[in-house]
């Protein structure tokens, strides 16, 4: 298998090399944390324009079309430099088949080897962290057709398990200093990364449309701590996507699968209190859908000083594997729909203004559930709890020497049971999944065989949140950026396992930041002893530097310290000082 595995990434190479042909490639797709993107985004705040589509990934085509609108007569310094950059990237010429290799090693300290010992305890975690070596290939077989697919080493995500704390990691914490490269302690040769490859799709198109299918990663919205209805934190989308575009309007219709909940729930077993996840085998049958499917308005008004976006989507699921065809209309309200028992609809508006030059003020909603006059209110029979998300902040982008300064300022609250709903009773128990916005990635790993790791789909941390963030850097693209971070936040008691209920009774009817858990939990078969809300904090400072094309260093350092750790009183404050360097080259 591996001669075989050996001979056909020869045979690619050669075939790269020999068959190639240049040109430009308008379908290309470029990934969520493209920094032509993000200089685009610099050139349009800076010329007082409202934000580009905030819908990534992007198309070569769209995002050219979004350079015509920058004024080039106005660009000097810093805007020139970035509208420079841009266009040059987007204007290289590439070839038929194009292959890449990409190397990085990274070191990864920290002072806390006790309360910090989880992938989700560290600001650099599993997504951010880069592989030892990255092979990719991208093909252009036509003028309208475009693939991609990268071939990683590196680490797993998870190497352990045990029945009190589920899937564990050696490579995340246990050890004050650990690194990327496999085979190097603690790492061993079964931390090997075999889920691989983490983006990997096929797309085409043509002037002002563009499809894609595929493994992605997207990020819906202007949000820096995150974005209501798809965050950027969910590694890869097992998707489809297509979108039409013009100089003042885009529309996106996109659906996502996952797995279906009944193959890793229940979490923990409810007669011996133990997780439930070791065991589970490649050879197992995997039933049932768990689909997402939304689609997204975009609007630029108001000589382009103006954005507003709408999305409605819903979450499908069906136990026995059916997907109910006459759903899949890219024109309908899927609220209206009426299938609450196989579907969750929500629906989001965002709206940003840049009323004067160099500064951007956005905002967004999300309504996951609300009850329109002359429903039952809390503490009446057969009321719903509210649902709501809101989010505000200001973007700025000032340009000084050949570079731009850049920050932010965010606020964001969330209602305890975003995100959070019932399958089809009304109810949900223990064991139960519910029918809700947390979904899984299927993984597998050498220590622990198939694990499902979930997350929100939307706001990363989730309902039962206060967040406030900030953020002051500078930056001349394609070169060097410093930045500083501070985050802040008030958690309450609710999580991703925190069951749904109606608030028939109004003690039910909590509200953000919640200090007592009014329900079961499907991660905590005892929550009594939540009793506060977990205050963190963070404050961080990043740089990167390009030697030369290609030759980029890189080092970060986050001082994190929390109060009342998982939503107990008694529990003494935590603190850990992280801190991770990294040094890469491509091809």
């Amino acid at each position: 298998m591996k001669r075989a595995i050996l001979v056909l990434v020869l045979a690619a190479f050669v075939c790269g090399s020999v068959f190639s042909e240049s040109g430009k490639n308008l379908q290309k797709i470029y990934p969520i944390d493209s920094d032509i993107y993000q200089a685009i985004t610099a050139l349009y705040i800076s010329q007082g324009l409202a934000l580009p589509s905030t819908t990534g990934p992007w198309s070569a085509d769209e995002l050219l079309e979004m350079l015509e609108k920058i004024d080039t007569g106005k660009l000097s310094g810093g805007t020139l430099a970035a509208y420079q950059y841009a266009s040059s990237e987007l204007n290289r010429d590439t070839t038929t088949f194009k292959f890449g290799l990409s190397a990085a090693m990274e070191a990864y300290n920290h002072t806390n080897t006790t309360d910090f010992t989880d992938e989700s305890d560290w600001v650099v975690g599993f997504a951010e962290r880069k592989p030892l070596l990255d092979i990719s290939l991208e093909a252009w077989p036509g003028e309208h057709f475009y693939g991609y697919s990268s071939m990683s080493v590196g680490n797993n995500c998870y190497n352990g398990w045990n029945a009190t704390d589920g899937y564990t990691s050696t490579l995340f914490g246990q050890y004050a200093l650990t690194t990327n490269i496999p085979l190097v302690p603690p790492a061993v040769m079964s931390d090997l990364d075999f889920n691989v490859p983490y983006r990997a799709f096929g797309a085409f198109g043509g002037d002002g449309w563009s499809a894609e299918f595929g493994r992605e990663r997207l990020s819906w919205g202007p949000g820096e701590s995150g974005n209501f209805v798809i965050g950027d934190q969910i590694l890869y989308h097992n998707m489809g996507r297509i979108t039409t575009y013009t100089k003042n309007f885009k529309y996106t219709f996109l659906t996502s699968f996952f797995p279906y909940p009944d193959n890793y729930y229940p979490i923990i077993d409810k007669t011996t209190g133990n997780y439930t996840g070791n065991g589970r085998s490649q050879s197992a049958l995997v039933s049932g859908i768990k689909m997402f499917m939304a689609h997204r308005l975009e609007w630029n008004m108001f000589k382009d000083k103006v954005g507003f976006i709408l999305t409605e989507g819903i979450m499908y699921q069906s136990a026995d594997n059916t997907l109910d065809l006459r759903i899949l209309n890219p024109a309908m309200i899927f609220h209206d729909y009426y299938i609450r028992g196989n579907a969750n609809s929500i629906l989001s508006a965002e709206l940003n203004f840049t009323p004067i030059p160099y500064v951007n003020l956005y905002g967004q909603v999300v309504v996951d559930e609300f009850a329109l006059p002359g429903e039952p209110m809390p503490g009446e029979s057969g009321a719903l709890p509210a649902a709501f998300g809101y989010m505000a902040g200001a973007k700025g982008r000032y340009p000084f020497g050949k570079g731009m300064f850049f920050g932010f300022f965010e606020w964001a609250r969330t209602d305890p049971y975003l995100y959070l709903r019932d399958g089809s009773s009304y109810s949900q128990s223990l064991g139960d999944p519910g029918l809700n916005y947390v979904v899984a990635l299927r993984m597998f790993s050498n220590a622990g065989g198939i694990s499902y790791t979930e997350e929100f789909m939307g706001y990363e941390y989730g309902g039962d949140a206060i967040v406030y963030n900030a953020n002051l850097g500078y930056k001349q693209f394609g070169k060097w950026y410093v930045s500083a971070n501070f985050f802040f936040m008030e958690h309450g008691t609710f999580d991703k396992w925190t069951c749904w209920t109606d608030v028939s009774d109004a003690s039910d009817d909590v509200s953000t930041p919640t200090t007592i858990h009014v329900t079961d939990n499907n991660g905590d078969l005892d929550t009594s002893d939540r009793n506060a809300v977990a205050y963190t904090t963070i404050v961080g400072l990043k740089g990167g530097y390009t030697i030369m094309r290609n030759f980029d260093v890189y080092l970060e350092a986050d001082y994190i310290y929390i109060k009342n750790p998982d939503n107990v009183s008694a529990n003494a404050p935590i603190r850990d000082f992280q801190l991770t360097a990294s040094i890469s080259y491509s091809l």
